[in-house]
């Protein structure tokens, strides 16, 4: 399907490479004009598509998201020191745990 609207140009689709760190021939950058200015097309024809009415929903598969109040639980010193016994590392009275970064 050729797209009806602004083609992409060679120039746009060389920056988009240069951007994602892609190396591509201009061969394959002249197919992913072509490929590029389709899905733009594609997009434009799901903007005519009449949605007056339609329920907006965040899953199509009908699961909500099951939330809890995030409430700070009191543990006395004794359960404290119980529970850091029970851990695997411990450091200075402490659950000592991996590094995230």
């Amino acid at each position: 399907m050729e797209s009806k609207n602004k083609k992409i140009t060679l120039d746009e689709v060389k920056k988009i490479a240069g951007l994602a760190r892609i190396e591509i021939s201009p061969e394959e950058a002249e197919k992913f004009s072509g490929e590029l200015s389709d899905v733009l097309g594609y997009v434009d024809q799901l903007g005519e598509v009449d949605t007056e009415g339609v329920e907006l929903i965040s899953r199509a598969d009908g699961l909500v998201n099951v939330v809890r109040e995030d409430v700070k639980k009191n543990f006395d010193e004794e359960m404290r020191q119980e529970l850091v016994e029970r851990a695997g590392d411990k450091k200075d009275g402490y659950v000592k745990v991996k590094s995230v970064m």
